[in-house]
């Protein structure tokens, strides 16, 4: 029997090989741009044609597309990944919101629809979008990691910014010292109800301005890692391995040393709430809505960088302290920051910054009175002309400055009076107000911190 018209399905046709030979299944294959062909191993048309019909239909059917539950891959990457991560806790957060908000689904039904419907839940629940932004995140790179060893898995598009307009901060915004006033002024101000307590939004202001450290270092810091007899805090714990978002060893300025030292250790951790550590950086959402101001916690990080560099703190060092580039050598590392000098010009400028801010804040940092600073048994200082009234925040001493190590440092800088192991300095050098962020009235009202000297 002869092929006829209707042995054809789509491009696919039926075609025998020589006379009374087998029938074939052909087609033009665009890849090679020849005709290709298979056999149907049988001469009788009647069987032929179902075989061409069903290799027609397998031909065009779309490729099977294997789907995962959304728990399974949650869990699996959490258990074999996640639960190791620096930010174990914050995963951790994501993947609860994800399961509860969408409940039992399928990675292949988060359609835009559904990244949508939690976008707008998160809001509700008053999450800024920066927060909702980086839950996303998160989910989507457990779904990645998941088809790393599953290929087949066809994971949605997360949606763009186009899709649900996030407000997200400036990156490179930075803060006025009147908005740092504020923020400080919305943590010291008594609460409404007692039960909710702000001392932890104080720590983590005093904290943020002293280190210039990323708000997730600061809500894992623990007492441990706050040594008060050399003066340094240790910003990555140890057995934690250091990630390209460095956690360096900082020093701490005299006013932060104070602070330290009269907080009440409610737990392990430097800051908690209710004695337990905050989880994740939404108290800052709080925080900022009641300040009035806007932006995110590493703008603080951003403020401070600046600060040092209108304050003329030379690059190498601020780069060592906000974390850019190692403390030194591979061997070196482990003992400079023993070094009594170690990042003295970033102490200077930290506590300079506390100075500033005071006038902007209603709250005293529990900072050095000059009085209580151990002094040598005596210099002459008849050559300087030194005023009789030396204030310090909002508390004035009459006691005249008339003491001093007479040391120089290797800039010949004076180097003055060290009574304790903790890093202080009576006078340091005065501010550059050159091409700085600050408005001339701040600048003055800092320089009031210290010693007026006609």
């Amino acid at each position: 029997m002869r092929s006829r018209e209707t042995d054809r399905a789509g491009k696919f046709f039926l075609k025998r090989r020589g006379v009374g030979g087998i029938w074939q299944i052909r087609w033009y294959d665009e890849r090679t741009g020849q005709t290709a062909c298979l056999s149907t191993g049988t001469s009788d048309i009647e069987q032929a044609r179902p075989a061409l019909l069903e290799h027609a239909l397998k031909a065009e059917r779309p490729p099977h597309q294997p789907d995962a539950q959304l728990a399974t891959v949650l869990q699996s990457y959490w258990v074999n990944y996640a639960q190791h991560l620096p930010s174990a806790r914050v995963q951790h957060t994501a993947q609860a919101s994800a399961l509860n908000i969408w409940g039992d689904v399928n990675v292949s039904d988060l359609d835009r629809k559904k990244q949508l419907e939690l976008v707008e839940k998160l809001r509700a629940d008053g999450l800024s979008d920066w927060t909702t932004s980086g839950r996303l995140a998160r989910i989507w790179a457990a779904m990645n990691w998941w088809r790393r060893d599953n290929p087949q898995l066809v994971v949605p598009a997360m949606i763009t910014a186009a899709d649900w307009k996030p407000v997200l901060p400036d990156r490179e915004r930075t803060y006025s010292l009147k908005e740092l006033g504020a923020l400080f002024n919305a943590a010291a101000a008594a609460p409404r109800d007692p039960r909710y307590a702000r001392d932890h939004w104080w720590r983590f202001m005093v904290l943020a301005v002293g280190t210039a450290s990323r708000e997730a270092a600061l809500r894992e810091l623990t007492w441990t890692q706050v040594d008060l007899g050399i003066g340094r805090i240790r910003l990555n714990p140890e057995g934690r391995r250091q990630t390209k978002k460095r956690r360096p060893t900082v020093p701490i300025a005299t006013t932060l040393a104070r602070e330290l030292e009269s907080w009440r250790r409610d737990g392990e951790h430097v800051i908690t709430w209710r004695g337990k550590p905050l989880v994740t950086p939404e108290f800052y959402d709080l925080l900022v809505e009641t300040a009035g101001v806007q932006g995110g916690p590493n703008a603080i990080r951003h403020t401070v960088r600046t600060w040092l560099a209108d304050y003329g703190v030379p690059s190498e060092d601020a780069d060592v302290f906000m974390g850019h580039k190692p403390e030194g050598s591979a061997t070196g590392k482990r003992y400079v920051h023993r070094r009594p000098e170690y990042l003295r010009t970033v102490v200077d400028g930290v506590e300079a910054l506390y100075a500033a801010l005071q006038p902007f804040v209603s709250r005293s940092f529990a900072g050095p009175e000059l009085d209580e600073q151990p002094m040598p048994d005596s210099i002459d200082l008849s050559g300087l002309n030194v005023s009789t009234t030396c204030q310090l925040g909002g508390r004035r001493t009459a006691k005249l400055l008339t003491r001093w190590s007479g040391l120089t440092g290797s800039n010949r800088r004076p180097v003055p009076w060290q009574g304790t192991a903790l890093p202080t300095e009576l006078s340091p050098r005065a501010m550059r107000a050159r091409n700085s962020m600050y408005t001339p009235s701040e600048v003055k009202a800092s320089s009031a911190r210290w010693i007026h000297i006609n």
